[in-house]
């Protein structure tokens, strides 16, 4: 029970409830009761935000990872810090795994810290099913709310992404473009990137006349030995001449076991990764990327964060572009 699940209950906004759960301006006699009622039968314990808000500002900033062993992710930790740093902020980090109640209690943790904000690493935080958003929208009624990669729309939350659909189209585009007829989309995760990723992969086969399901989207296992051995098993009987990865790391997975199963990359199968880390320049040969420009979308966030804790506006949402940087991982030598 949340205050999203209050608020759907008792037939009223968000806002309402949490003017009435921290007793600040004008909410009528019986919406009052209205939503009382609905707290009291449901027991409900208003989270941290609501009990702790202070008027003064701690200089804290709460970073929300689910992973930080994984290198995007890490990267942006760095980015993020550094960035507040030159603003006199301090950043407090939390590492919350996968699952959604995790999630929930370290943002209840940073709440209790009395931070200024919140910064979303990723779009492994929007769930799909609607309701399991609403402890992000909860803290937002509080606090700022940003959102690095994935997109949910409610005040004070605040979404900056790189074109995710545009950058897989293209990436797709110079594997169809080096004569690759077989194309297929790889991931680990299910999550909203991906899917964006998924539609540019889309694109570029229906504009070459290719047909595509989603029975050419794979989401396979994170666990390597078991990636692995998926991995192998997709490349068997050449049922794919391109194999268009979600991330550098998995692309890199993919291109060494092509080589172990004795194909040529790129004359036999084309790879590509997304990101443009090192997994994408140390591999060999080394494999066509996307640079989403992930130094730059961590600067945007702390722009506007402290736009918005300055009382200045800054827009709902921001999309920008990165570019393909191209590698040999797509330029085969057979020609088209």
């Amino acid at each position: 029970m949340n205050i999203y699940d209050i608020s759907e209950q008792s037939g009223v906004s968000i806002a309402t409830v949490s003017r009435v759960i921290n007793n600040s301006g004008y909410v009528s006699e019986k919406t009052r009761k209205k939503v009382m009622a609905v707290i009291e039968k449901n027991s409900y314990s208003p989270n941290a935000f609501a009990r702790g808000m202070s008027t003064s500002s701690m200089k804290t900033i709460g970073i929300l990872s689910t992973n930080i062993r994984d290198l995007y992710q890490a990267q942006c930790v760095y980015y993020l810090e550094q960035d507040l740093k030159k603003h006199g902020y301090t950043a407090m980090l939390c590492c919350t795994g996968d699952e959604l109640e995790a999630k929930k209690e370290h943002v209840e943790l940073l709440a209790s810290r009395h931070v200024d904000a919140l910064i979303f690493i990723g779009s492994h935080f929007i769930e799909k099913n609607e309701r399991d958003n609403g402890y992000i929208y909860a803290a937002s009624n509080h606090v700022p709310v940003f959102i690095l990669n994935g997109r949910l729309t409610h005040d004070n939350i605040y979404s900056i992404l790189c074109d995710d659909e545009g950058g897989c189209q293209a990436l797709t585009a110079s594997c169809l473009e080096s004569g690759a007829t077989k194309p297929c989309f790889l991931a680990t995760r299910d999550t909203y990137s991906v899917r964006q990723k998924f539609k540019g992969f889309q694109n570029a086969c229906r504009e070459a006349g290719i047909p595509v399901d989603e029975q050419t989207l794979f989401i396979l296992s994170d666990q390597t030995e078991e990636l692995g051995r998926q991995v192998f098993d997709l490349l068997q009987n050449g049922a794919f001449d391109a194999a268009v990865c979600a991330d550098d790391e998995l692309a890199a997975i993919v291109e060494r076991v092509a080589q172990y199963r004795g194909l040529d990359v790129p004359d036999d199968i084309r790879v590509t990764g997304y990101n443009d880390s090192i997994f994408s320049r140390l591999a060999s040969p080394a494999i066509t990327s996307f640079d989403n420009r992930a130094a730059y979308m961590c600067g945007q966030a702390v722009m506007g964060l402290t736009q918005i804790l300055g009382g200045s506006e800054f827009p709902e949402q921001t999309m920008y572009t990165g570019k393909v940087v191209a590698r040999a991982s797509t330029k085969s030598s057979r020609g088209v």
